[in-house]
């Protein structure tokens, strides 16, 4: 059998027909149910006119239907284009130009910005309940024209199956094209790591326009296992839900974490059915980790990994140990080991291989990383060079194979002539007992080009000097803050990971040399 995503639809409907696939506020559809469904929506798209290679965009929050879309897609080689619903409506409209998708699937909440957005060419399908405009379909309306449809052919495993754009913090989001194989070798990596069987009953929280959200569903559906899907993160429901639910398995971002830790929330935890907690996707504080695992257990899986490259490393359930050696402490703030079948090259600056913990750029080569990105050749040059994938994020490996992520490459603070990495910096600010939260970039200074400024989310009183001072101590005194800003949060895109480009804006805007 081909390693194409396209199996895992007709497989489960086949083996495990009555099992439940998704539920989905109170709906529920057994793998049979959803097969027939996506079936449906392939005749309906068929009928519509859509053909292989055609691109569907999906605008919307998560339901039922986005998996639907998603499946549609997988089963009969039209290109997924998920687009992020948190964006202005000029960045949406950048990434649906881009695509330039035969139909627009679009939930009621965001017709205001269909309408600014649409032209002429797409047809526009609203996939829930409200007021619908006479240009536009319901979706129940469109799928239930449409003959259910088993193709004959199935896709290949180097068709591509989805684009899915970056967040575009360094200019236009770029669209990673990413190929059937990939993806399916993508969820075996997943569901290997953290041995997902048919008995789990995974909470997806994460929007599914995420490719993290992306590759946890089919992780769980490769394995017939059941999804929960809730439309947004909300800490008091999803404790509700683990215990309801009987929910073995859930993916969070820090935030998430940390939101569902705090102090209110400690008569509702019940966390005994966890098994596995996938985290990922920004860097996590220590304490807030150790304090994880008081509360969870040993049921962490860090991924490390990106919509270009898919999973890189992990580190496992039992690489996290809070209480053992200073080395295996000390691993807690890394990215775990390589994947299997994944490569991993840190290249310094000259182009050498660094040696072992030299800080350097991060390379992958493995079956599974992006084939390009969409109507962007110069970029996909940039990025994949001889089948190795660069990171655009800086790190070391330990004599283990242990990778350390210093920092992005393009947060890098060089000031004075010396390189500065922000995460250094965070880390060490985090080790102060008021510090809640924290993020560090370069603001423009006259005398050494750049200076290190932080913002800080405080738990308690603390003055500017204390902090910095804090900070000699640990790190080198070229590297502590100048400037230090207390705020009541930090902006965050919709990855979880803090925005540094609403950060530094106030700083660069009107300086000849820009940093984004």
């Amino acid at each position: 059998m081909n390693r194409i995503v396209a199996n895992i639809i007709p497989g489960n409907a086949e083996l495990i027909p009555d099992h439940p696939a998704i539920i989905d506020q109170g709906r529920k559809y057994t793998f049979l149910q959803h097969a027939n469904r996506v079936r449906q929506l392939v005749g309906a798209l068929k009928q519509a006119g859509c053909r292989r290679g055609d691109r569907i965009g999906i605008l919307s929050r998560n339901c039922a239907e986005y998996l639907e879309i998603y499946g549609a897609c997988e089963l009969a080689g039209f290109i997924a284009a998920p687009v992020n619903y948190r964006l202005t409506a000029s960045e949406i409209k950048y990434i649906v130009d881009n695509t330039t998708p035969s139909i627009l699937f679009y939930g009621a909440k965001f017709l205001p910005v269909v309408e600014e957005i649409r032209t002429a060419g797409t047809l526009y399908v609203q996939i829930d309940q409200g007021s619908l405009p006479e240009w536009a379909a319901s979706y129940e309306g469109f799928i239930k024209d449409g003959e259910i449809d088993a193709p004959g052919t199935l896709p290949s495993p180097g068709d591509p199956v989805y684009i899915v754009h970056t967040s575009g913090t360094t200019g236009n989001p770029k669209g990673a094209v990413l190929s059937q194989s990939a993806q399916y070798g993508t969820a075996q990596v997943i569901s290997d790591a953290a041995e997902i069987t048919r008995a789990d009953r995974f909470l997806l929280v994460q929007p599914l326009f995420h490719v993290g959200a992306k590759f946890l569903q089919l992780a769980h559906h490769l394995q017939g296992a059941t999804i929960y899907m809730q439309r947004e993160f909300n800490p008091l429901v999803v404790w509700d839900t683990l215990q309801t639910e009987r929910i073995t398995t859930l993916q969070l971002v820090p935030t998430m974490i940390e939101m569902l830790l705090a102090d209110e929330y400690a008569e509702t935890r019940d966390p005994a059915r966890i098994k596995t907690i996938f985290y990922s996707t920004a860097p996590i504080r220590e304490i807030l980790l150790r304090k994880a695992l008081d509360v969870f257990g040993p049921v962490f899986i860090q991924q490390y990994g990106s919509t270009e490259g898919s999973s890189i490393s992990n580190l496992t359930k039992s690489q996290h140990q809070p209480d053992g050696t200073a080395a295996q402490q000390r691993r807690l703030l890394s990215a775990g080991q390589a994947c299997d079948g994944v490569e991993i090259k840190i290249v310094k600056s000259d182009g050498t291989v660094a040696g072992t913990g030299e800080p350097g750029e991060i390379v992958v080569r493995h079956p599974d990383i992006m084939q390009e990105y969409w109507n962007d050749p110069a970029a996909t040059a940039e990025s994949i060079n001889d089948g190795w994938l660069n990171m655009g994020d800086i790190g070391y490996l330990d004599e283990q194979g242990f990778l350390f992520i210093v920092d992005r490459k393009r947060d890098m603070i060089i000031s004075g002539g010396e390189n500065i990495y922000p995460r250094e910096v965070e880390i060490a600010l985090e080790q102060h007992p008021v510090v809640k939260q924290c993020a560090v970039i370069g603001i423009p200074d006259e005398r050494w080009g750049e200076a290190v400024c932080a913002f800080v989310v405080p738990s308690g009183e603390a003055t500017e000097s204390d902090l910095i001072e804090h900070c000699r101590t640990l790190i080198a005194s070229y590297k502590k803050p100048k400037k230090i800003n207390f705020v009541e949060e930090l902006p965050r895109l919709a990855t979880g990971k803090v925005d540094k480009v609403r950060l530094r804006a106030p700083y660069w805007q009107g300086q000849q040399t820009k940093i984004i």
